[in-house]
């Protein structure tokens, strides 16, 4: 599967190499305040994640030239709308919320588009990483054997929104029509979870 990126005019480009790739990660934070260059830090980790899980090789520090140069700052335009209500990055542990909660909700928003940052957003986004958290817990101990026809689907449409410019906001819409009752077994979604989370740098 080739990866598809966001070409200068908005457009997206194929790229599928011969051989094994490699990828510089471009992560944008010179002249950005707190908020921006955090949320920079938070869409390098999940690229990065996605990356590996498509069979890429991510490098931030690469000491020979690499196959394919991505930044994953957001594109033109403005690169963070902040709500009034907000202040910076640092008041988040003051605050009661670590770096994942913040992680978590910047996945919902596809990197390249900005941010509307709020507390109250923030504190949904935790509730929703402790309900994902919890649903990880109670399946890490399934020892059922997954379903490969059910969970071929699921990760088939999970890899798909990776390879698309990051769309992590579809990706983890993926996850969680996956945890849905019914959706799976739970040994398949035991097997789903183990492969989707730390290709979203869960």
């Amino acid at each position: 599967m080739s990866l598809r990126l966001c070409a200068a005019d908005g457009s997206l480009a194929a790229w599928a190499p011969s051989a094994p790739p490699k990828v510089f990660l471009v992560v944008e934070t010179r002249d950005a305040g707190p908020l921006t260059a955090a949320r920079a830090r938070a869409a390098a980790a999940a690229a990065c994640g996605a990356l590996a899980f498509l069979g890429y090789e991510a490098d931030d520090a690469p000491t020979e030239p690499a196959d394919l140069r991505v930044s994953v700052a957001p594109g033109p335009g403005p690169r963070l709308l902040v709500a009034p209500s907000s202040t910076e990055a640092g008041d988040f542990a003051s605050r009661g919320f670590s770096h994942e909660d913040f992680h978590y909700f910047c996945l919902k928003t596809h990197p390249r588009k900005p941010l509307l940052f709020s507390w109250d957003g923030l504190a949904s986004a935790r509730a929703e990483l402790n309900d994902l958290r919890a649903s990880a817990r109670s399946l890490s101990g399934v020892t059922l054997e997954p379903s490969s026809r059910g969970v071929t689907g699921y990760l088939h449409r999970f890899r798909e929104a990776l390879s698309r410019d990051f769309d992590f906001p579809e990706a983890l819409s993926c996850v969680w029509d996956g945890l849905r009752p019914g959706a799976l077994s739970p040994g398949s979604k035991a097997a789903f979870l183990r492969a989707a989370l730390p290709a979203l740098g869960l």
